[in-house]
């Protein structure tokens, strides 16, 4: 089983007050009212973006930032070789 590991960055919207989250390895972003949301929607966004690469056959980029700050961090897909 392997597991992969994503930089955070956070940032809020001024015009909305919401959270915005991304990780630039994967130029992905989702939002939401506080940052425990905001991560929430983004982990669903993340495991969904990696099981569309897997099932098209892509590899699926690592993340090769070394710099302290905010990760997450996911299983593989189940059916990834």
């Amino acid at each position: 089983m392997q597991f992969y590991h994503y930089r955070v960055l956070l940032t809020g919207d001024p015009d909305t007050k919401q959270v915005v989250v991304e990780i630039p390895a994967l130029g992905i972003a989702e939002y939401g009212q506080d940052v425990l949301q905001a991560i929430a929607h983004l982990s669903e966004m993340l495991r969904f973006h990696l099981d569309c690469l897997q099932e098209e056959g892509k590899p699926i980029p690592q993340d090769q930032s070394t710099e302290e700050g905010l990760y997450l961090r996911v299983r593989s897909p189940a059916y990834a070789a």
